[in-house]
C-alpha cells in the first residue's frame, strides 16, 4: 500500500491517536537544511525548501502545542527518561545563508528554539559551495550528461580567489543566469551572520570544518571537530560546542568513542526514526523535512504513526525473505495492539 494511503487509513482508523500515546516518551527530532531563494523550483532532493513551506511547517508546529525543547536539554531529559509528552527538537544542517536571512526570523516569530549544525570552511570564505553550485548549474541547463565530478575537481583545484569566476564562467557557458549568486543561494552564513544568529539565541553546534565523509575519513574526525569548534568559538565567542551532526548522515562505528573523547555529548544522523529513552546519544535519529515531503508524512512523524508504518514495512520485508508466516502474523497482531 502506498505511504499516503496507509497514513490516511491510519488516521481514519484512529491509529494516529494510539501511536501518539504509545510513543509519548520518545524524542522527535526534525531536520532542515536551507531555503530556496532563487527563481524556479527548489534544486536538489532535500537541501532546500521554499520559505513559504518552512513558515507553514513552523506555524503548524507552534500551534500543535507540542513541547519544542533546546537540543541540550532534550538530550539530558531523554537520558533520564524525563521528556515531556511528544517532545520535539528542531535542527538545521550546514548553515546556508538563508538560515540567517529567512529561517531565523520565522523561528523568532514563533519563539521556537533550534540548533544549527554549522560547517565552517566556507563560512570563513565568501564563496558558494562549489559542488552544490555546479550541480545546480548542470541541472538548470539540462546538461546532466556533462562530467560533474571532473568539473567540480577542476574548480576546487583552482586558487580560492579564482573559484567564483570559474563558477560564473560555467554558468555563462551553460546559459544559466546569476540570480542564484545575487541571492547567495549557495553561500553559507559568514562569521558575522553566525555571530548575529548566536546573539539572537540560535544554538550553533558542530558539523565538521570541511563537511567530511565520516565513514570514509574517520581518521580526520577529531581534527575536523577541533577545527570546527575553534572556528565557531572565533565567530560567536560562545562556549565550546558539544553536540554534533554527521555530515550527510555518514557514520562509522568508531565515531561515538572518538566524539565522546572530544567532549561531544550527542550526535545526530539523517536516518528516520524516533528516539526512545536509553537510545545512544551518538546515533540519534531524525526526520528530514524537505520540499517533496507531504504534510501527512510530517504530521505522521510527529504523532508516531510513521514509526509503526516503518515497523510494518520491515515486518513485510521479513515475511518476503522467508520468515514463517505464523511468526509474522503473531508479530503483526502485537504491532496492531500497540
Amino acid at each position: 500500500m502506498p505511504k499516503r494511503a496507509a497514513l490516511k487509513l491510519a488516521g481514519l482508523a484512529g491509529l494516529s491517536a494510539l501511536a501518539r500515546r504509545a510513543t509519548a516518551s520518545q524524542l522527535r527530532i526534525l531536520c532542515y537544511h536551507g531555503l530556496w531563494l532563487a527563481p524556479g523550483a527548489p534544486h536538489g532532493n532535500c537541501l532546500f525548501m521554499t520559505p513559504a513551506l518552512f513558515a507553514d511547517r513552523m506555524a503548524r508546529l507552534a500551534r500543535s502545542g507540542r513541547p519544542v525543547l533546546p537540543l541540550g536539554e532534550a538530550v539530558e531529559r531523554l537520558a533520564a527518561d524525563r521528556l515531556p509528552s511528544g517532545a520535539v527538537v528542531l535542527t538545521i544542517d550546514d548553515g546556508w545563508a538563508s538560515t540567517h536571512s529567512h529561517m531565523l526570523p520565522v523561528l523568532e516569530a514563533h519563539r521556537l528554539p533550534a540548533t544549527l549544525y554549522a560547517t565552517t570552511w566556507y563560512a570563513e570564505r565568501d564563496l558558494p559551495v562549489v559542488n552544490v553550485a555546479v550541480d545546480y548549474l548542470l541541472a538548470a541547463s539540462g546538461r546532466t550528461d556533462q562530467n560533474r565530478a571532473a568539473t567540480i575537481r577542476r574548480i576546487e583545484a583552482l586558487p580560492e580567489a579564482d573559484r567564483l569566476d570559474a563558477l560564473r564562467a560555467l554558468g555563462r557557458a551553460l546559459g544559466v543566469g546569476e540570480a542564484w549568486l545575487a541571492c547567495r543561494q549557495f553561500h553559507l552564513m559568514g562569521q558575522d551572520e553566525l555571530a548575529d544568529a548566536h546573539a539572537r539565541g540560535l544554538d550553533i553546534q558542530l558539523h565538521t570544518h570541511r563537511h567530511i565523509d565520516v565513514a570514509g575519513r574517520i581518521g580526520q574526525l577529531v581534527p575536523e571537530i577541533e577545527a570546527n569548534r575553534a572556528a565557531l568559538r572565533a565567530a560567536t565567542g560562545g562556549a565550546a560546542a558539544e553536540h554534533f551532526c554527521y555530515p550527510s548522515g555518514t557514520f562509522h562505528p568508531s565515531a561515538p568513542a572518538l566524539l565522546a573523547a572530544s567532549g561531544v555529548r550527542s550526535a545526530t544522523l539523517v536516518s528516520e526514526g524516533l528516539n526512545a529513552p536509553g537510545a545512544s546519544p551518538y546515533a540519534l535519529r531524525r526526520f528530514v523535512d524537505a520540499q517533496h515531503v507531504p504534510m501527512a508524512s510530517f504530521q505522521a512523524y510527529l504523532d508516531g504513526t510513521l514509526h509503526y508504518l516503518s515497523l510494518a514495512r520491515a515486518l513485510a520485508d521479513r515475511v518476503e525473505t522467508g520468515i514463517p508466516r505464523r511468526v509474522a502474523a503473531a508479530s503483526g497482531m502485537l504491532l496492531c495492539a500497540l
